[in-house]
């Protein structure tokens, strides 16, 4: 029995288990009531003011019959108006029946959820922040690959100036469990600064490790700032704890605070995973600051999730990216020359691209890697995915790989977090299966990882293959041809094959399932 098997046991620090018991136990993340408290009174005030702005606007409906005429007038105009923009085909499709059934509103809706409306000025500040720190980016190499390699380079460089560097070694981390082990190792080293993003941090054995860490370096003189998502980390991160890391010296701030407001710019949240140490070494991957990545709690069976230690040229680009999305959030302009250009260069020939996508690039890069990937592959294409709810273009690409001949495997949880979206991925993997597609899960266990391998190149970041990471999220992650991370990576999916069941598309209640996901993936661009 594999170790990932064991799913009850306690994972102690170096992620290995203490017992021989493989029942499945199910425990949930501790909640906080001020948290809690904390998100009910903001859903009942923006409750409050869309009660207020419903009223206002049925009154006004009624007052003015002939306004039913000119709603559906503008609701068909918005209709073509979705149809000639650059959305992508599902999104089109949702907005188009939201349209036409609630006329009334609808064309409201739409034009008032625009990203130039709602973060139309944050995109200005972002636009400033960047052509402010241009002259800060490494230098790029020139680096001879063979052409898959260089189709998914070239997309980079032309999307978002995200350039190839060398002389930057790469480690890959099957688990959260050793992943974290290994940070924490490195900042014990640290002597300049420790930068730490994440979606979710959360109280708990690891941050207590963390802490134990930070706390001692900050008092040593280090330059130590945390950044988290405030609607990630909610309900996870107390204010007690906020406090303690304050009064330690470390420097704490929050992403897109949830306030009691109504505004869609409320739904475009920051779910990077960064931590950069002197400017020497780079993390990312799947997992969040938080016990269940390490198993340190059991909330869906054993918790699978990956990551990524960059070490070399390439940690520029993460030091830059968070200096960046610090300023903007802070409004403070960091000395960027104090904290780049600290690195040391390797050996290393091969590609490493480390790689930001968000709202504050224009395409959604993060979707046109996976894309530029599995359009240039042509023995592999192995994916391990939470949540499977691309668009028609991604789907469209892995049938077509599957019958030229190309072997295309899809890993994702058998256990699920979310149930509906859940339901959306599983038809979304299924239906793929008549095409040749091997669609995996993982047994007894919630797989984060976010992964995609090809013969040449590896991803592995923080992008989920959904719409939510394509077009809502501030993402990130790492595309490399090196040798050594494909190969480890393509070890661990070996290994995670092994400890999972093969689908074959068949099961009860199908029909009624396959109609509750087409229900379900109405929503699909909100999930």
């Amino acid at each position: 029995m594999t170790e990932r098997k064991k799913i009850t046991k306690k994972v102690r620090r170096s992620g290995r288990y203490a017992s021989n018991d493989a029942r499945m136990v199910r425990i949930r993340t501790e909640s906080h009531g001020l948290g809690i408290f904390k998100t009910l009174i903001v859903f009942l005030a923006i409750a409050l003011q869309l009660g207020i702005l419903a009223t206002l606007y049925f009154r006004f409906l009624f007052a003015f019959r002939w306004y039913m005429v000119v709603s559906l007038v503008l609701s068909l105009i918005s209709c073509l108006h979705v149809l000639s923009s650059n959305r992508n085909g599902q999104s089109k499709a949702v907005w188009i029946f939201f349209l036409l059934v609630g006329f009334t509103v609808g064309y409201i809706v739409y034009y008032v959820s625009d990203v130039r409306v709602f973060f139309g000025r944050a995109k200005k500040r972002y636009a400033r922040i960047f052509s402010e720190t241009e002259k800060y980016k490494a230098e790029k190499s020139h680096i001879e690959c063979d052409k898959s390699t260089a189709l998914s380079m070239n997309f980079l460089e032309s999307a978002g100036d995200f350039g190839a560097y060398d002389g930057t070694d790469v480690e890959y981390f099957p688990s959260g469990a050793s992943f974290y082990d290994d940070v924490l190792e490195r900042i014990e080293r640290a002597e300049k600064f420790v930068f730490i993003e994440y979606f979710i941090i959360a109280d708990g054995v690891l941050l207590n490790r963390f802490l134990d860490v930070l706390e001692r370096k900050a008092a040593e003189g280090v330059d130590v700032r945390m950044m988290y998502d405030d609607l990630g980390s909610n309900r996870t991160l107390r204010r007690k704890t906020k406090k303690r890391i304050v009064r330690s010296g470390i420097k704490l701030t929050g992403f897109n605070r949830l306030t009691p407001r109504f505004t869609v710019a409320m739904n475009f949240r920051d779910h990077r995973k960064i931590v950069v140490v002197d400017g020497k070494t780079a993390y990312t991957g799947g997992s969040n600051l938080a016990d269940e990545y390490i198993n340190e709690k059991r909330m869906y069976g054993y918790w699978k999730d990956t990551g990524l230690r960059l070490d070399g040229k390439a940690v520029d680009v993460f030091t830059l990216m968070f200096l960046r999305q610090w300023e903007y959030v802070t409004k403070e302009k960091p000395d960027y020359e104090k904290y780049l250009g600290l690195y040391t260069p390797t050996e290393n020939t091969s590609a490493v691209v480390p790689y930001a996508d968000g709202l504050d690039y224009k395409e959604p890069i993060g979707k046109g890697v996976y894309e530029s990937m599995i359009a240039s592959a042509r023995e592999r294409i192995w994916i391990m995915t939470p949540y499977f709810v691309p668009d028609d273009t991604i789907t469209d690409l892995l049938a077509e790989k599957a019958r030229a001949g190309v072997d295309v495997r899809l890993i994702l949880p058998a256990i699920a977090d979310k149930p509906y979206v859940y339901a959306v991925s599983r038809d979304n993997a299924e239906r793929l299966i008549p095409y040749g597609v091997k669609v995996y899960t993982m047994d007894n266990s919630f797989v984060h990882s976010k992964l995609l391998l090809t013969e040449n190149n590896v991803v592995v970041g923080s992008i989920n293959m959904d719409l939510r990471s394509f077009y809502q999220q501030f993402e990130c992650a790492v595309f490399t041809n090196d040798p050594k991370a494909v190969a480890q990576v393509a070890d661990d999916f070996a290994v995670t094959f092994g400890d999972c069941t093969l689908l074959d598309g068949s099961g009860k209640y199908k029909f009624i399932k396959r109609i509750i996901a087409g229900v379900l993936r109405i929503f699909a661009p909100l999930m």
